[in-house]
C-alpha cells in the first residue's frame, strides 16, 4: 500500500498500513503443536561446508517467461547457457511474492524460509515485524563456523536492513560508502561487476580455514528506466519485430540485464579457479516495473482479464545454483523463494535444519507458494485465501509464526543446522 509521501501525508500512510499489519495466531497453534513437528523433522548432517555466495539480483528476470518477444540479441546469453543443463548447475524458475519492488520481502523468504503467504498482503516484514534476533540461514551458518557478510551497494537506510541484518547475525555489512569512489557504475548505481569484486576482496581476506557466506543484494538494475535520466548509458539490447521502438524503458531494462549477464560470467570465472569448494546461488528478486501496456501486449489481454495462472508469470524470475565441485545437474526446476535456501543447502551437500527438512517435505506436496497462490503437483492453483487442506502446511504456518512472533516457545536450534 506504499505511496510516496509527496502525494499523501505520513498520517494517511500510517493509518492505511496499520489496519493491514496485524498477524493473528494460527488456529490450533500451541507449544505442543510445535514440539510434534520438531520431533518429526530433525535435520540432516551434511558432508560439505563450501563457501556460499548468494546473489539476489535487482529486477533480474527473463521477460520471455511472460510472453513471446523478439530482441536484436539475447539479453542473457551466459545465464541461458547455464540454465540449459550446464555441468554442476541446477536451474529453473523462482516464484516470488512481489512485482516491481518490495525487494526485502524476497530477502525475507530466502533468508528465513518463511512465506509471505502467512503475512499481511503488501506489508514489509523487515520494517514491521523483525524487531529482535531470530534464527535464520545466517545464524545457522554462523553456528557451523562460517564467516558471514551482507553486501548492498546502495544506501544503508533501505528497508531497515542494518537492524535486520544485525538481528539475523551477519558479522559484517557493506553498503555503497564501503566501495571505492572509483567503483564502476551503471546509470549512477554501483555496477554488478563492482559488487562482485567486493566479494572477491572478502574471499581473499577471509579468515584461514573458514568458509565464507556472502549475501549480496545488487542495485544496478533498479528502476526507473527512462532514457532521459541516463543519456550516457549504452543500450546494447532492444526490442525488434512488432515492439521495436515502442517501449524505450524495456530496451533500457534489457540492456541492463545484459550488463548483469556479463558480470555473472566474471563471478563464475573467478570462483571456477579457486581451490576451495564454492557454490553460487543466484536469483532475481522480482520483475521490473516497466509500462503496464507492454505486459498487456505480451499477454494479449489486460490485468483484469488474466487467469490466475497468467498473473503468476509476472512473479517468476530465473535462478541457478552453480558449484565448482560435483553436484547433480537439474534444469527446469519450479520452486518458490521460501524453499530455495533449504533446497540449495540440500543439493550442495550441506547440513540442513529441522525447519529446512520440513520445507523440503512440504515442497513435494506444494511445489510453489507465495503471497497470492498455492500450486499443487498436478498443476492445480489455489488462491491464497483458499488454503488447501494439508497438515504439513499447517505445521509450516505454525513454525513460521513461532519463528517471527513467539520467541518464548520456539526452539532456535531447530531452525538452524
Amino acid at each position: 500500500y506504499w505511496q510516496s509521501s509527496r502525494q499523501y501525508s505520513e498520517i494517511f500512510y500510517f493509518l492505511r498500513c496499520a489496519t493491514s499489519s496485524f498477524v493473528k495466531q494460527p488456529e490450533g497453534y500451541s507449544a505442543d503443536s510445535l514440539s510434534d513437528a520438531q520431533s518429526e523433522f530433525t535435520g540432516k548432517q551434511g558432508t560439505k561446508t563450501p563457501n556460499l555466495i548468494v546473489i539476489m539480483n535487482e529486477s533480474f528476470s527473463d521477460l520471455g517467461s511472460v510472453g513471446a518477444l523478439e530482441t536484436n540479441e539475447d539479453p542473457m546469453p551466459y545465464v541461458h547457457k547455464l540454465m540449459q543443463g550446464q555441468e554442476n548447475t541446477i536451474s529453473g524458475q523462482l516464484t516470488v511474492s512481489t512485482f516491481g519492488g518490495g525487494t526485502a520481502n524476497t530477502e525475507l523468504e530466502f533468508l528465513t524460509g518463511d512465506s509471505m503467504a502467512f503475512l499481511p498482503y503488501n506489508c514489509s516484514a523487515y520494517q514491521v515485524f523483525i524487531k529482535s534476533e531470530m534464527p535464520n540461514l545466517t545464524s545457522g551458518l554462523d553456528s557451523l563456523g562460517y564467516q558471514t557478510a551482507a553486501i548492498h551497494p546502495y544506501l544503508s537506510t533501505s528497508w531497515n536492513r542494518t537492524n535486520v541484518y544485525r538481528f539475523f547475525g551477519f558479522e559484517a555489512q557493506y553498503y555503497q560508502d564501503d566501495f571505492a569512489a572509483d567503483a564502476s557504475r551503471v546509470r549512477d548505481y554501483i555496477s554488478d561487476s563492482a559488487s562482485y569484486k567486493k566479494i572477491f576482496e572478502l574471499y581473499e581476506s577471509k579468515r584461514e580455514n573458514t568458509p565464507l557466506f556472502v549475501f549480496n543484494v545488487t542495485m544496478q538494475n533498479h528502476g526507473g528506466y527512462e532514457r532521459e535520466g541516463y543519456p550516457a548509458f549504452e543500450e546494447k539490447i532492444h526490442l525488434t519485430g512488432e515492439y521495436e521502438g515502442k517501449y524505450q524503458q524495456v530496451d533500457t531494462y534489457l540492456s541492463l540485464v545484459r550488463c548483469s549477464d556479463e558480470a555473472v560470467q566474471e563471478l563464475i570465472s573467478y570462483f571456477a579457479n579457486v581451490s576451495e569448494d564454492t557454490a553460487i546461488i543466484f536469483f532475481g528478486d522480482h520483475q521490473p516495473n516497466v509500462p503496464s501496456a507492454f505486459y498487456d501486449e505480451l499477454y494479449g489481454n489486460t490485468d483484469a482479464e488474466r487467469s490466475r495462472e497468467q498473473k503468476q508469470t509476472k512473479l517468476i524470475t530465473p535462478f541457478f545454483i552453480w558449484a565448482n565441485y560435483d553436484i547433480e545437474e537439474q534444469a527446469n526446476v519450479q520452486i518458490s523463494a521460501n524453499y530455495l535456501s533449504a533446497y540449495a543447502l540440500n543439493a550442495l551437500g550441506c547440513s540442513t535444519s529441522g525447519f529446512d527438512q520440513m520445507r523440503l517435505a512440504l515442497q513435494q506436496q506444494i511445489p510453489v507458494m507465495n503471497v497470492n497462490v498455492y500450486r499443487l503437483p498436478d498443476g492445480t492453483w489455489y488462491p491464497q485465501s483458499e488454503q488447501p487442506e494439508n497438515d504439513l502446511l499447517n505445521d509450516y504456518h505454525h513454525a513460521e509464526y513461532a519463528q517471527i512472533f513467539d520467541a518464548k516457545n520456539r526452539s532456535d536450534e531447530w531452525y538452524t543446522p
